[in-house]
């Protein structure tokens, strides 16, 4: 974790999830839905603040990242993850060794945060490579070389995605397709500012950040 870019500039990296049509069928109060492992909003709020905090030690002098980024990149993780641990017991193999070696690295370089950003920051970081991990250990298991056993899993998984109920709040402007991070505008209304239109924006904007009320944004 070197800057925020390390921390918050994956909002469109890591993969978010929304399956079963483009409008989730979810209980209020529920953010994600991943068959029956359910997060509510509240759960996303609570991490994501940790988060932000973790976000602020990594922001130099007057940076500020939005919370809606930071809110899309928690619930995201976290649907990624239950889905690959699913996946993961489906398919009855554990994460590939380069997911403990990623762990190992991101300890280090966050062994000086709080207990609870730490927490935060290995629910949001690691999802990806827990992702890959069980993909590449997916991929070997049907007999793909070290060097396309990445691939073969994530054709396995991106196949195996489409058959389940993954859901993700629409608030959060996210989809996947075929397995891969899109981003999707999910609001009924029209960006026409230049203001509107960075805050749709799916690169992180930080002009458009530094301009929220305190209560919007990290920083």
């Amino acid at each position: 974790m070197t800057r925020v870019s390390s921390l918050v500039g994956l909002a469109v990296a890591a993969t978010l999830l929304t399956g079963c049509g483009a409008v989730p069928d979810l209980n209020p109060g529920t953010a994600v839905r991943v068959d029956d492992t359910t997060y509510s909003l509240d759960e996303v709020a609570d991490l994501a603040g940790d988060y932000c905090d973790a976000v602020r030690t990594q922001l130099q002098e007057g940076e500020m990242v939005a919370n809606a980024v930071i809110n899309s990149q928690v619930a995201g993780s976290l649907a990624l993850r239950a889905a690959a641990e699913q996946f993961a017991g489906e398919e009855g193999v554990s994460p590939d060794a380069t997911y403990e070696q990623a762990q190992q690295q991101l300890d280090a370089s966050i062994a000086e945060l709080t207990a609870d950003q730490q927490e935060a920051v290995r629910d949001v970081n690691l999802a990806r490579p827990y992702a890959e991990a069980v993909q590449v250990a997916v991929g070997k298991q049907g007999g793909a070389g070290d060097d396309e056993a990445l691939g073969a899993g994530q054709q396995t998984f991106a196949d195996w995605l489409s058959d389940q109920d993954v859901r993700i709040d629409p608030r959060f402007s996210v989809s996947v397709a075929d397995g891969a991070i899109a981003s999707s505008d999910t609001s009924v209304s029209y960006s026409v500012s230049s203001t509107a239109r960075s805050g749709a924006s799916a690169e992180p904007d930080p002009t458009y950040a530094a301009g929220l009320p305190q209560t919007q944004r990290c920083g």
